[in-house]
């Protein structure tokens, strides 16, 4: 059974935690932190899979900014007060708990490689269309602690691969072998403060998503700047590796990451 934490001083909320059946979900009783001072000193102490808060004004910023730079792993689960809504979210966090400690013995994946991973295939769907929802990808990117921005402007650049159809017929699992080699070992993720993904759509089309890191302010045309320069540097040294030609048709900014969803 996993471990919550909840947050509030809201007697309504913490009632509606007290009759939803945790067990069923697989959370044993959570702890009750009436403070942020409270939960601090609880997550000090205690051993806690997952947190959520329910807190105003400043007593939410203390204990945000404190999972933020001292507990920047911690899952942190959505709280409301709907009971459907809230088992929905309970539900959501137990699945990302069981895929972070999934017993993967047949690869070394420690739990920051797994929640790297949920990233890459939270993003992949994302870019891909896939996801109708913006709440939902709002809260997954809080409970696998990503840390890049879901509210600012974010670049999107739309690629064409002349050479596409010649390199999937030759190549096995060829789409998902180039998005891979293209996120990890080209555009990389977090590079100088902008986080990039990829997804190959189709064997000439791709697109690159570059998005800014949550928490810190940057100038938008400077983000731009800096985006445009690393695209156009990653371009090079593909065609540099792996002889392949990958042209910008399009690129632009838009205003956040909602915008694939709309």
């Amino acid at each position: 059974m996993y471990k919550l934490l909840l947050a509030t001083n809201n007697p309504e909320i913490r009632s509606l935690f007290e009759t939803i059946d945790l067990n069923a979900i697989g959370f044993s009783r959570p702890l009750f932190a009436a403070s942020a001072d409270e939960a601090v000193r609880l997550l000090g102490s205690k051993a806690i899979d997952a947190v959520g808060f329910y807190l105003e004004g400043q007593e939410a910023a203390t204990l945000s900014n404190y999972l933020h730079f001292e507990r920047p792993s911690l899952p942190v689960f959505a709280v409301c007060k709907d009971a459907d809504k809230q088992r929905l979210y309970l539900r959501e966090t137990a699945a990302v708990l069981n895929q972070i400690h999934s017993n993967m013995t047949d690869a070394p994946y420690n739990d920051d490689m797994m929640r790297t991973m949920m990233r890459d295939e939270l993003m992949h769907r994302l870019l891909c269309g896939e996801v109708e929802d913006f709440s939902v990808v709002e809260r997954q990117l809080k409970l696998i602690r990503s840390h890049l921005s879901a509210t600012r402007p974010c670049m999107v650049y739309e690629m064409d691969m002349p050479q596409g159809d010649v390199y999937v017929s030759e190549h096995q699992n060829a789409m998902d072998r180039l998005e891979r080699a293209l996120r990890n070992n080209f555009f990389g993720r977090y590079v100088d403060r902008i986080y990039y993904d990829v997804a190959v759509l189709t064997p000439r089309h791709i697109r690159v998503a570059a998005i800014p890191q949550g928490g810190i302010d940057q100038d938008t045309d400077d983000f731009r700047h800096r985006s445009d320069d690393h695209v156009e540097e990653c371009l090079h040294t593909i065609k540099e590796y792996l002889n392949l030609d990958i042209n910008v048709v399009e690129a632009g900014l838009i205003p956040s990451l909602r915008a694939f969803t709309e």
